[in-house]
This record gives C-alpha cells, structure tokens and sequence, in this order.
C-alpha cells in the first residue's frame, strides 16, 4: 500500500510541474509590453543643456586610412538608435516614420523664456539629412538612423539642437511617453582642438590707463567650440554660452603644426569684433602628450596644453555706458581618456 502511496505523490508531482510549465509558457508567449517605438536619447540633468541630449560628432567623419569619408572636411554622420520595447521579438518589419519635432519652441519656453532669447535654441535641421523611414527588421530589438551632417559655415554660437520625433502610424505604436518618442539633441561637432579646457592656471587683469591691476580674478574652465579642422572659438575671459552677451566675444583660435603629426605647433589668437580691441601680446605654442594610463593601459590619455595664452580685450557692454580693459594670461590643458578599444566617435564624453 505504501508504495502505491508513493507513485502516487510521483504522478501528482509531475503532473503540477507540467501544469506548472504550461501556465509559463502561455504567460511568455503572450507580450507583458507593448512593442513601443522610441529613441535612444536620454535627456542631459546637469551642465548647460539639461532638457536636452548632447551628442558629440567628429567634424569630419573618417574612413579606415584617415581620410574624409563623405569626400570632404566638415562632413560627418551620426547613427540614431529606434528602439522597440517588449519581452518578444517583433513578429515582422515595422517600417518607422521619423519627422521633425514642433516642440523646439515649447521647450524654448520652458527652459529660458520669452526674455531671454539669446540662449533660446535654434533649429539645427538647415545643416542635417536623414531619411524618412527605418526598418526594425523582424526579430530586431532596434534599428539606426543615420543622420547626415554639414558642418561647413555653422556658427556655434548659436545652440542648436536637431529635433526629431517619431510619427504616428496604424502600423505601430509610437511610444507614449514625449521624452521617449522625442529626440531633441543637441550636436557639438568635435576636433582635436575643441572640447573643455581646465584654466585654473589662467589669471584675467583690469588694465586701467594702460597700468595691469595686481589683483588677479581666477577662471575655472575655458570651452571650445569648431569653426574648421584647425580653428576653434571661445568666449573672451570669463563670458561662457550661458552669457547673453557672448556672441559679442568670440575670440578664434588657429592651431598650426610644426611638423607633420600635428603634435607641437603655434597657436594664433584673432577676433573679428572691432568694438572688443582685442590685441595677442605674444605668440601662444600647444603640444599634445599622448601616454597610457597607468592602471587601465587599454585608456590613452591625451594632454592638450596651450601655453603663453596672453590677450586683452575690452568688455564695452557689461555696463552700458562705460568700458572695462582686461588682460587674460596663462595656461589651458584639456584631457581626453580615449579607450582604445573602441573607436573614438563612440566615446561621447570628454
């Protein structure tokens, strides 16, 4: 009797297992989310562009021998993720319509209003390409759009951002949330010039009647921003892209080799704005150190540094009606912790 007992607990063990099987297989195949559409774009919460998603984009793309990829200096690409949501594989291609955002001047708004519209961002589509449709391929989780960039003549002075969104279809569900559904992305195109600058060691002076005032003011950052290859901008002293008053600042910066490679050369400051008088009081030279990091060895570090910066300038509108002479002096250093193991566009922080 006991061992029909048994088999009995047996038979009933594996029929519950069975039972139990089943129940997971009918709650798997059936789909927990839906299969929503969305970018890969998480929104910037701290620096200058909270609100949006900065994307770093080499000026000129590349191909594997160093040379312009799309025929030409200022071209470049970047490859927007479109994600698919859900804990199954999409059952066929869902062919997504990506158009451009109208919420550029709402968010404008909200970030800065209507009294501040200097720092307002602008439409960056003038200066973009991209196709009207991606295909999520069956059994894809994601698909890239590429986006084509000229960079030739763009002032970034002006902060642009490129705003896209996916477009309501019968053929998918576009996800419901705006953030995700909407890519508002701030593009800064990159050189090896361009980038933050460490400045604590750059000291700006008042200069009254031709006397440098011995009481020096600390600067904590320099940014700078690409004009071509080789010509970087940055704001004069301690105006930054937060100033409404900075595009009456810009002071440009031409980096010229020694030799080729490219790694030691002059630095020739200039400013276009007659107002600001600005005067370079002595040639500045850069080098660039390339060495591995000491612990992760795949990480090269790359060192910009940018001696014998010296220039005056006048701030003729910080308070209107009178003028302000400033002598700025010192050293910029930036660094780049570039993974060698990957390539170098992919490393959207510097």
């Amino acid at each position: 009797m006991r061992k029909y007992n048994i088999i009995s607990k047996y038979l009933l063990t594996g029929c519950a297992a069975m039972m139990l099987a089943a129940s997971c297989t009918e709650i798997t195949d059936d789909e927990q989310y839906e299969h929503y559409i969305s970018f890969k774009a998480p929104l910037d919460t701290e620096g200058s562009s909270v609100g949006v998603t900065t994307v770093y984009v080499p000026f000129t793309r590349v191909d594997a021998d160093g040379n312009p990829k799309f025929g030409g200096t200022g071209l470049s690409e970047y490859k927007l993720p479109v994600m698919v949501s859900g804990t199954t594989v999409t059952p066929g291609d869902i062919e997504v319509r990506i158009v451009p955002s109208d919420t550029l001047e709402t968010l404008n708004r909200e970030r800065f209003s209507d009294n501040r519209k200097e720092l307002w961002y602008q439409d960056m589509s003038a200066y973009a390409s991209y196709p009207e449709t991606v295909t999520v391929r069956k059994g894809d989780s994601q698909a890239l759009l590429n986006i084509r960039f000229d960079f030739n003549g763009i002032d970034l002075s002006d902060r642009y951002v490129l705003p896209l969104k996916v477009a309501e279809s019968d053929n998918y569900l576009r996800h419901p949330r705006k953030n995700y559904a909407t890519a508002m992305l701030r593009v800064l195109p990159y050189t090896d010039f361009s980038g933050v600058f460490e400045a604590s060691n750059m000291k700006f002076y008042i200069v009254s009647g031709g006397v440098v005032d011995n009481e020096p003011g600390a600067m904590t950052t320099v940014q700078t921003y690409v004009v071509d290859q080789n010509t970087v901008f940055f704001y004069a002293g301690t105006f930054n892209e937060r100033s409404l008053l900075r595009k009456s600042f810009k002071v440009y910066a031409t980096f010229t080799p020694y030799e080729e490679g490219g790694m030691r050369g002059t630095v020739t400051l200039s400013c276009d704005n007659p107002e600001m008088n600005f005067v370079q009081n002595k040639t500045a030279t850069y080098t660039i150190i390339e060495a591995p990091d000491e612990v992760q060895t795949y990480i090269m570090r790359r060192t910009l540094i940018i001696n014998d910066v010296d220039y005056t300038f006048t701030d003729y509108r910080s308070a209107p009606g009178s003028t302000i002479d400033y002598n700025v002096v010192g050293t910029m250093t930036m660094e780049r912790k570039l993974n060698t193991q990957m390539p170098e566009e992919d490393q959207i922080i510097f």
